[in-house]
């Protein structure tokens, strides 16, 4: 069922077969386990900088999600439920990965696969860290937003990939250092961007997430927001959340990139934010 590779310059790759897909996963470190949940990009290869940071205090485990790079899917997809596929393969790595429950950090769309992940597998995880999830519920104009995304997905179809994803950024992220770096980098060639679109873009915003079970976690959740990221909508969701339920977010360095573009500085943020909180 599961296969592991030799450790090479101490990392450890192996294919976690689940229902439907495999797993492509690395780990690193000793510790407690750290599973980190990518984001548009479905491809673990995001992290491998914070990675090398994290790993000294922590077994960092970094995955492809199902369907993107090197995690190849098997079979019939049920696309209808697919967050909670994501949410349930998530599971299954820390399962495989550690017998205790888990740090996880996730980004953007990871970010609403973690929040899927604690509604529905909440002994699992030790300290959830969902950095800026555009999670529509938690906004006023929620339906204003669902359209938005209905109609970016129609840009996708008409002028393709490139064209929008800088929509997307000039809409959730505008004016900021990160999106410009991701407009550049469009990924107008690459088949994850693809693959996101088309099964993501419109469905997991969207996601109607069991605020009870959130709120009955709190204590084990760090609302993550990047500092220069705050007037931005991808920083909205979880600032209202926490305040919600009465908890401090936790502002790191930089943007929706931070923990890529600033990894020393975003890393020791994330760690002393645990620690103020008791998670570690």
């Amino acid at each position: 069922m599961k296969s592991m590779n030799q450790s090479v310059e101490g990392v450890k790759s192996g294919i976690l077969n689940v229902d439907g897909a495999s797993l492509y996963y690395e780990t690193k470190g000793d510790g407690p386990l750290m599973l980190m949940i990518p984001g548009a990009n479905g491809d673990h290869f995001i992290f491998n900088g914070i990675r090398e940071i994290l790993s000294e205090t922590f077994t960092v485990a970094t995955y492809d999600r199902r369907g993107f790079s090197g995690s190849e899917l098997q079979g019939d997809q049920d696309y209808s439920k697919r967050i909670n596929t994501d949410a349930n393969d998530a599971a299954e790595l820390i399962k495989y990965l550690t017998n205790e429950p888990a740090y996880v950090f996730a980004s953007s769309s990871g970010a609403l696969v973690s929040l899927q992940l604690m509604s529905l597998h909440p002994d699992l995880i030790k300290a959830l860290i969902p950095h800026e999830p555009t999670a529509l519920k938690y906004l006023n104009d929620t339906e204003n937003w669902e359209k938005a995304n209905h109609d970016l997905y129609d840009l996708y179809k008409e002028e393709g990939a490139g064209a929008a994803k800088r929509k997307f950024v000039d809409s959730y992220i505008p004016g900021t250092a990160d999106g410009e770096i991701m407009k550049k980098n469009d990924g107008s060639d690459n088949p994850n961007v693809v693959y996101w679109f088309e099964h993501e873009v419109r469905q997991y915003p969207s996601t109607d997430f069991d605020t009870d079970v959130l709120r009955a976690n709190k204590g084990k959740i760090a609302f993550c927001v990047g500092r220069e990221s705050i007037q931005a909508v991808a920083a909205w969701p979880v600032t209202i959340l926490a305040s919600q339920f009465g908890t401090d977010v936790l502002y790191v360095p930089g943007g929706h990139l931070g923990y890529l573009l600033h990894p020393p500085t975003f890393a020791v943020d994330l760690i002393d934010g645990l620690k103020k909180r008791g998670l570690v």
